[in-house]
């Protein structure tokens, strides 16, 4: 089957002028746009490619001479000119411009950020000085007086230009590449006219000092977004967002799962076999944690349960996970043998009294252990994941308290 004509393409005639074929195109992208026409999107590649060669006088007359397969044929297109730059020259848009079809999503501009555990943990302010780019205030983002902008020669006002390559023995393609006399605006200003400020770049660096909060709970992944804070071009009628997405930093004793906190601890064999009560970890917030343990005794991998010692919930931070301790039993060294006077002593002087604090004037709280087993550990973090959610700060939010907020949710086991 023989391949359509670009003007068949465009149901024009051979003969029809710049504005009868700028007319037709409008006429039919607006008609086969894939936003409009799911089903049209090879329609309209096809009728782009046909206005991109019969909109320009050069490459018409190259195709009125050798049709498509001559040196503006095909090849032009492999690494030429992107529809989003014919449909914008049309209607003021790219090829999928939230503003006239679809609904695209926010610009912003990404970062990420360390942040410790022990600051999910507590929560933190974070106050950090931004360095960003936005129009000269001295030209009102134009680089110079509208008044002095002239026509770039090189590529005709156009904002790119054809450049024209070797393919092989007489064969050469052509392509649309990017003007760099006008940084493709096409207008350029004397030198002598620019901006005494920003020397014709029509933007200035901002140094602007912002507030990140860290709330309570926050997860790994997390994202915070400051609205406006972001780099503004010139061209652009709002600033980007800027989005900082939290990243923690490894900690050496915690590792977290959700709500949960899960940490290693050592004892000893007769301290498995017997009970304890004594400080096993220094939580996230400085505070020793005192747990106790009677009763069964403990096996190697047995996971501890202390509830209420997690990580705080986002919404409510009153309301905390469980930490879980996994216990890893420290035995004798080879070849030790008990002496009988000792295994007589054992019970009496390692089995735990009443929980109580230290003598010491030190504020520490007894946590009493509960046993789990491997599976029922698993089974209890296996689905606790981290909260992907997004928080949204404006200007009057940035120096606000925090505010605790106080949930009706309660923890799956009471601390005693």
């Amino acid at each position: 089957m023989d391949r359509r004509s670009y003007y068949e393409v465009l149901e024009v005639d051979e003969a029809a002028t710049d504005d009868e074929i700028k007319r037709a195109y409008r006429r039919l992208a607006m008609k086969y746009h894939p936003d409009k026409n799911s089903e049209g999107t090879e329609q309209f590649k096809e009728i782009s490619h046909a206005y991109e060669t019969l909109n320009d006088p050069e490459k018409r007359a190259v195709y009125d001479q050798y049709g498509a397969d001559g040196p503006s044929g095909p090849e032009m297109y492999g690494d030429g000119s992107d529809i989003n730059d014919i449909y914008a020259e049309m209607f003021g848009g790219g090829m999928f411009c939230a503003d006239k079809f679809g609904s695209g999503g926010p610009r912003t501009e990404k970062h990420p950020l360390s942040v410790s555990l022990e600051d999910m943990f507590r929560g933190k302010k974070m106050r950090m000085k931004l360095e960003r780019s936005v129009p000269c205030r001295h030209c009102k983002g134009l680089g110079s007086r509208k008044s002095v902008y002239k026509t770039c020669v090189e590529c005709d006002g156009k904002g790119s230009r054809i450049a024209a390559r070797r393919a092989g023995p007489s064969l050469f393609s052509q392509s649309t590449v990017r003007c760099q006399t006008c940084k493709g605006t096409g207008k350029v200003v004397p030198e002598k006219y620019l901006c005494r400020k920003c020397k014709g770049s029509r933007t200035e660096e901002q140094i602007e000092a912002v507030v990140i909060k860290i709330d309570p709970g926050m997860a790994d992944g997390q994202k915070i977004v400051l609205k406006g804070k972001g780099d503004q071009n010139p061209d652009a009628k709002e600033p980007l967002d800027l989005v900082f997405e939290l990243q923690q930093t490894p900690h050496r004793t915690f590792t977290r799962s959700g709500d949960h906190l899960i940490a290693n601890a050592e004892i000893d064999l007769a301290e498995a076999i017997c009970g304890f009560s004594r400080v096993l970890v220094t939580h996230l917030d400085g505070r020793p944690l005192m747990v106790s343990h009677k009763g069964a005794v403990l096996q190697p991998g047995e996971v501890l349960c202390i509830s209420n010692e997690g990580m705080p919930r986002e919404q409510s931070p009153r309301v905390r996970g469980d930490l879980f301790i996994k216990v890893s039993i420290k035995f004798p060294e080879k070849g030790w043998t008990p002496d009988p006077e000792l295994r007589k002593l054992l019970p009496s002087t390692r089995w735990p009294k009443d929980a109580q604090a230290p003598s010491d004037d030190a504020d520490v709280e007894v946590s009493v252990g509960h046993p789990l087993s491997a599976q029922a550990f698993k089974s209890r973090t296996r689905q606790n994941e981290p909260s992907r959610r997004q928080h949204y700060y404006d200007d009057d939010e940035y120096d606000s308290d925090y505010t605790d907020v106080h949930g009706d949710a309660v923890p799956e086991c009471q601390t005693q």
